[in-house]
């Protein structure tokens, strides 16, 4: 309860200020990540939620994804699984051109061989909507990162 409150106030916050919220994406960030690992999934889904306003009014994707994706690597197998699930979430919502994929299909390679069975899913959930919108491309690149064609 206190979580969902507590996102509900940034939320809040980010409609307020808009894009004077920016200098404080940094430090919202991170706790935003730890959210993403909650055991609720109505925090989880806030927590998503809030990260795509972010994008939304705040600053844009590729600018909010270069602080994000340090989560591709949290100690919380939910985080991670979260990160790849915000990317399929931003790729549906603004297409490829506002990301750099270059800088995101790495992370999602190194989570091709997580330990966590639901964060493997949810990187090639992340990867076939990178496929979708870029196309060939990534097969190349996925090709050239050690990645079986097979997989």
């Amino acid at each position: 309860q206190v979580s969902l409150l507590g996102l509900d106030v940034l939320g809040a916050f980010v409609d307020r200020l808009s894009g004077r919220f920016k200098p404080y994406i940094g430090t919202v960030l991170l706790p935003l990540i730890d959210r993403m690992g909650d055991a609720k999934d109505q925090v989880r889904e806030q927590a998503q939620n809030l990260i795509l306003k972010l994008m939304c009014e705040a600053a844009p994707p590729m600018y909010i994804w270069e602080r994000l994706a340090v989560g591709f690597k949290h100690k919380n197998y939910r985080s991670r699984e979260g990160v790849c699930l915000c990317l399929v979430a931003t790729l549906n919502i603004y297409g490829a051109q506002p990301l750099i994929l270059s800088k995101l299909v790495p992370h999602l390679c190194i989570a091709f061989g997580d330990s966590n069975s639901q964060v493997r899913d949810a990187a090639i959930l992340a990867i076939v909507e990178v496929y979708r919108h870029v196309g060939e491309k990534v097969r190349i690149d996925l090709t050239k990162r050690g990645i079986p064609p097979g997989r």
